[in-house]
């Protein structure tokens, strides 16, 4: 088995995947394969993919379909970690050898990322105070706790829990990908740069802003009945959050005098003082 199967979903990414398989392909951790997954790009991605004659890369064409195509992407990876990688990011060199050590060290972790730096439209150092499964998750609550193309995953892990991408999400896929892993895993953040993450006016997260923004709030809402589930179903608390003040928040929102995000702070920091006094328990 090898250590690492690097991921990349590739479509229409002519103008900069020299520059994002070349970041793989100088790594100081040179024992692994990298696996392109492409999207049935109709520029010339695949003739740029192909012209490369390293035997670690895996070059596999799909049918145009974003959710089934990563999936293909880790179910055809063999390595022990599957670490993912945006078509138009950079690895920094030694991204893998750090997650790569980081994992073997802590077995208990199933999943974990790190910093970010951006550069394109956008120059800054993205960092979080989020470092361990518990703060990561509850952050879940409103929003993403690790930057996605430094996500370095436990293969065996998403194959045991049968953890895919899944439907319905809209362009929050991911999002909901390391929710999953977080309910019944282990998370952990890494404080350093691991990827470069380059910003424009034509990327996905940019052109289908209020799309990922919708699927999010779906996912913030499922975090929070995850964590509300966890509450003594006999407990006096839970009759009053469930049967009180849940659906008169909730009719709040839909008459327009409280918006999702400032519902979703308030369920933090409610989940949060639960918590703290054992009200929620959660055992990973």
């Amino acid at each position: 088995m090898l250590p690492i199967s690097v991921v990349i979903p590739v479509y229409n990414a002519e103008v900069f995947i020299k520059e994002t398989i070349g970041s793989v392909l100088n790594q100081t951790f040179n024992d692994f394969e990298l696996i392109i997954v492409d999207d049935m790009s109709t520029d010339q991605s695949k003739d740029i993919i192909l012209s490369y004659n390293d035997p670690r890369i895996r070059y596999i064409l799909c049918k145009h379909d974003f959710i089934e195509t990563h999936r293909k992407g880790y179910r055809l990876a063999t390595g022990k970690y599957i670490a993912h990688l945006d078509h138009d990011d950079i690895m920094t060199t030694e991204r893998l050898r750090i997650q790569f050590d980081f994992m073997e060290s802590h077995p208990d972790i199933d999943a974990c990322g790190g910093y970010m730096s951006s550069f394109g439209k956008e120059t800054r150092l993205m960092t979080t105070d989020f470092f361990t499964h518990d703060d990561m998750t509850m952050l879940m609550i409103l929003g993403m706790p690790s930057y996605n193309s430094s996500g370095f995953f436990k293969r065996e892990f998403l194959i045991k829990n049968k953890i895919w991408h899944k439907r319905g999400y809209s362009y929050a896929a991911d999002f909901k990908f390391w929710t999953d892993i977080a309910k019944i895993g282990k998370l952990a953040n890494i404080p350093e740069v691991l990827t470069h993450y380059r910003t424009s006016d034509k990327q996905t997260s940019f052109v289908y802003q209020l799309k990922l923004q919708k699927g999010s709030y779906v996912i913030q809402g499922e975090m929070v009945d995850f964590f509300l589930s966890k509450l003594d179903a006999n407990s006096e608390i839970e009759k009053i959050i469930s049967m009180k003040l849940h659906p008169s928040i909730k009719e709040i929102i839909e008459q327009g005098f409280l918006s999702l995000d400032k519902y979703f702070r308030f369920m933090y920091d409610l989940i949060r003082e639960l918590k703290l006094k054992n009200k929620i328990v959660i055992k990973v």
